[in-house]
């Protein structure tokens, strides 16, 4: 019976269904409907026998019209196996049902000793898992993750340009520019320079604790520095400061200001031409390496105000010696040269 309909397609086994009269079969898997429709040809079979559409579930058993045999056993009959009682169908779905809740229960006993990838498979059917994945957000087109791709990279690209423009590196950085490009800059730079050197020997940078290592982050322990304050108090810092101050700008400066060659320029009576300079940094450069050669190289003391002790210690700090001194006030020459070509 049920190996017949077993046998029947979906297709198929849907029609014999409608002419049975079964109703509500939408998603009923194939063994569903061969379950429904054995169970209600069974249960009706005094009203469906004779209809030609279900001859071969009837064909093994005999018409109640055809003789049995006296020697060989009675065979089965629509009356006697199949025309049963209302409670005969009722024990024979229980029977199923409790075939279905001990198939259930095994699943389950299965699903809870297998592992988690097993335990999805016995518990999920094909149609849950369908439900589960059209429940996934998924994008329309791959033009669309493009454009969320696109406008994504606008927002950080336009953060950043933020952060960038509010951090006024550019601002400072043209700032810089503007003033190294002249004869001033130049020569701050160098003054910087000698000073950095000097600083070393006169303000001496002492040990005042340490930083301690973390293992967290694989940092190994550091040594702190900081200038000792205390010398400053000291002839030893202030007499070769002085000294290199007085060489390097102050006398320079004083002859610079004083032989200002700008001032009679025929660009400066000019009613058009930019104020002349308070100082002439081509005299000052001059003013400055000569100084610097007299000083450091030919041993001139001030009628005996500057040590050679103090001499020495300039001479040492310095960076290159009075050599860089006056390679630095060479350069210098050379832009203020350059410069006043320029205006003219």
């Amino acid at each position: 019976m049920t190996s017949w309909l077993n046998k029947q397609r979906k297709g198929d086994l849907v029609a014999l269904a409608a002419q049975a009269g079964i109703t509500d079969m939408d998603g009923m898997r194939k063994d569903e409907l061969v379950t429904a429709v054995d169970t209600h040809l069974r249960a009706n079979a005094s009203s469906l026998y004779r209809n030609p559409a279900f001859s071969g579930f009837y064909e093994r058993y005999v018409s109640p019209a055809k003789p049995v045999s006296p020697v060989k056993p009675a065979p089965y009959s629509p009356a006697s196996t199949l025309f049963k009682s209302e409670d005969d169908g009722q024990a024979l779905r229980s029977r199923r049902r409790s075939t279905r809740d001990t198939v259930k229960e095994e699943l389950e006993s299965f699903a809870e000793s297998a592992p988690e990838t097993i335990k999805t498979l016995a518990t999920r059917t094909p149609r849950a898992v369908q439900h589960a994945v059209s429940q996934v957000p998924l994008p329309p087109s791959p033009a669309v993750v493009t454009d969320a791709i696109e406008r994504q990279t606008a927002i950080v690209r336009d953060t950043v340009s933020d952060y960038w423009s509010r951090s006024g590196v550019v601002e400072n950085a043209e700032y810089l520019r503007e003033v190294l490009s002249s004869v001033v800059g130049v020569e701050a730079a160098a003054l910087l320079v000698e000073a950095w050197g000097l600083q070393r020997v006169t303000l001496p940078w002492r040990y005042a604790f340490d930083i301690p290592a973390i293992k967290a982050l694989g940092t190994y322990s550091h040594e702190v520095r900081l200038p000792d304050f205390f010398v400053m108090v000291t002839s030893s810092f202030w007499s070769p400061t002085t000294l290199w101050a007085s060489t390097s700008l102050l006398i320079p400066l004083l002859f610079a200001y004083f032989f200002n060659l700008t001032l009679n320029s025929k660009s400066s009576r000019s009613s058009r031409a930019p104020p002349t300079r308070q100082a002439d940094p081509l005299t000052f450069n001059i003013m400055k390496a000569l100084v610097t050669w007299l000083v450091y190289s030919k041993g001139m003391t001030f009628s005996g105000l500057v040590g050679d002790e103090t001499v020495m210690t300039v001479n040492e700090a310095v960076p290159g010696g009075y050599q860089g001194v006056m390679i630095g006030a060479g350069i210098g020459i050379l832009t203020s040269i350059y410069e006043a070509v320029l205006k003219k």
